[in-house]
């Protein structure tokens, strides 16, 4: 009888050889096909990343089973393999969370030891208390109470009213982004200087401001809120709360839209549809309806956005609802329904005002395009297909002159100028030309005579409105928002950063750029008053502007 020869490890390692080509196969082929998606498949930075998503992760999957499966190694140094990499993965879990998402959908990643932003807001809450609304700014404003007989004795309650100076709506009193007050003796190449400072509830609301008193909307745990903040010293001057929470992964919690003031009355719009109508002075609640269930919508995967537009007595707000609810009005003073018109799905952008041949036009883009309605029945008078895969537009239309309108979306559509017709009671529109370059996500462009300045994904972009070219792209900002002020833009990068630049066609130039805001931040600023506002879903700040 002869002995049996015993095998050892090693040789069992050279009897199965280590099939390396294998796997260097799959993960060069996978580096190939993100460079393709990256470099010529993807059209923007958005679908970049989106396109991505699928090519690393099914880069790893093949990569593992090759390691398990097909690789030729000892079952030992396998398991050890996998064991490793599982634990290399936990270990990142557990010392770090995915805090939000970029504008690009990459997300960002932060110590599990830090303060969650809601944490950081219950803690600041806890160390203020509200102010009365005749302190303040209020009484600054000439809106607080008056101790002599006769104001003791006059019934009509105080007002809050509009002045030339006021911002009393998002993107300013037209909606365009563009500061009138006169800021000529601003020191563009110095850094403003921060007044005050505090954290605010999540959600991507700006500010309107007027008399003194800032109104967001923010997101506060389970409750929705509007809230009044003395706009000078930053104190809270009082809150409105609806038990309603929206949240989701990419965008977060909190509403969206942002306040309008009108004749004293305060218009809100909840991500949810909640359309509240606020005493401004106090926060009591006039009225409220659910635009959502008035038309039978379903809300949008990223909420609600569109800040309300009140016109002639009227609500104007686009829920997107089928048989005729894509847009609807209510009475500015009861609530009640007035009309309802148009059966497009709705998509983010705010309602905006045209007057286009002598017709008040209310301008709707949707999830389609862009519609325009007669304000007074809601007649629909012409309508532009503009539509991208995820029905996504979400930036307001730029009203050029009284026949034409800029659009400009992102998702690898881009922009295009409308001609608008009209032949008696017949309306018709057309594309003058398009532009696919200037891709602008939810990023709202401003316009300066005849060329246009806007982010797309996330550069610095100036295009021509005669002839559609594209003049100038440089000076990255990321998802950011801007302000025009004269021959300056203000752009609010997405990092929190204040930039100033140079607005020409000619060339482009930054002025300064200085540190404003920690975290990421999609909402737009405002200057009222020779100060400079910015918030975004962690904090809120305001600047006085250097001079």
């Amino acid at each position: 009888m002869t002995d049996q020869p015993v095998i050892t490890d090693s040789e069992t390692a050279a009897a199965s050889p280590f099939r390396w080509k294998w796997g260097v196969g799959i993960f060069t082929f996978g580096c190939v096909l993100e460079a393709l998606v990256w470099f010529y498949f993807a059209p923007d930075r958005t679908y970049q990343v989106f396109f991505s998503l699928p090519v690393v992760s099914g880069t790893v999957f093949f990569t593992t089973l090759w390691w398990l499966f097909a690789s030729g190694l000892p079952l030992t140094t396998r398991v050890i393999g996998i064991v490793v990499l599982a634990g290399a993965a936990l270990g990142f879990r557990s010392q770090y969370r995915i805090k939000e998402f970029r504008g690009d959908m990459m997300p960002v990643f932060v110590s599990t030891s830090e303060l969650t932003d809601e944490e950081k807001l219950d803690a600041y809450l806890k160390t203020v208390e509200s102010t009365s609304p005749t302190d303040s700014a209020s009484i600054e404003a000439g809106q607080g109470d008056s101790t002599d007989d006769e104001s003791a004795n006059n019934t009509e309650p105080p007002r809050l009213e509009i002045t030339d100076g006021d911002w009393p709506q998002f993107r300013g009193p037209q909606r365009d982004g563009i500061i009138n007050a006169d800021l000529s003796g601003v020191n563009w190449q110095q850094a403003p200087v921060e007044v005050w400072r505090h954290p605010v509830g999540r959600g991507w609301s700006s500010f309107a401001i007027v008399g003194g008193l800032a109104f967001t909307q923010e997101q506060r745990g389970d409750n929705e809120c509007v809230v009044c903040y003395d706009a000078l010293t930053g104190k809270q001057v009082w809150e409105h709360t609806d038990p309603i929470r929206f949240d989701e992964a990419m965008g977060g919690p909190g509403p969206r839209a942002t306040p309008t003031i009108v004749d004293s009355r305060l218009y809100s719009l909840g991500a949810t549809g909640q359309l509240n109508c606020l005493e401004p002075l106090s926060g009591q609640k006039l009225w409220a309806r659910n635009i959502l269930d008035d038309a039978g919508a379903e809300n949008l995967k990223w909420a609600m956005s569109g800040s309300p537009l009140i016109v002639d007595g009227r609500v104007i707000v686009i829920p997107g609802g089928e048989n005729d609810h894509g847009v609807a009005v209510y009475d500015a003073e009861s609530g009640e329904p007035v009309w309802s018109a148009g059966t497009a799905p709705a998509s983010y952008a705010a309602p905006t005002l045209a007057n286009l041949h002598g017709t008040q036009t209310l301008l709707a883009f949707h999830g389609l395009g862009l519609s325009g309605h007669d304000l007074s029945d809601g007649k629909l008078l012409w309508t532009v297909p503009w539509e991208n895969d995820p029905k996504v537009n979400a930036t307001e239309p730029v009203v050029v002159d009284d026949s034409s309108v800029l659009i400009a979306t992102g998702y690898g559509q881009g922009a295009t100028l409308i001609r608008v017709q009209q032949n008696g009671e017949n309306w018709s529109s057309e594309s003058a030309w398009t532009e696919k370059r200037f891709k602008l996500k939810f990023n709202a462009p401003v316009r300066q005579g005849e060329y246009v300045y806007g982010l797309s994904e996330g550069i610095l972009m100036c295009l021509n409105l005669g002839s559609g070219k594209i003049e100038w792209k440089q000076g990255r900002y990321g998802y950011g928002q801007l302000l025009l002020a004269g021959d300056v833009l203000i752009v609010l990068a997405e990092n929190g950063d204040i930039a100033y630049v140079t607005a020409s066609p000619d060339d482009y130039e930054e002025l300064g750029r200085y540190p404003a805001l920690d975290g990421k931040t999609w909402n737009h600023p405002v200057v009222w008053n020779g100060h400079l506002f910015a918030r975004n879903g962690e904090e809120a700040a305001c600047f006085k502007l250097s001079r």
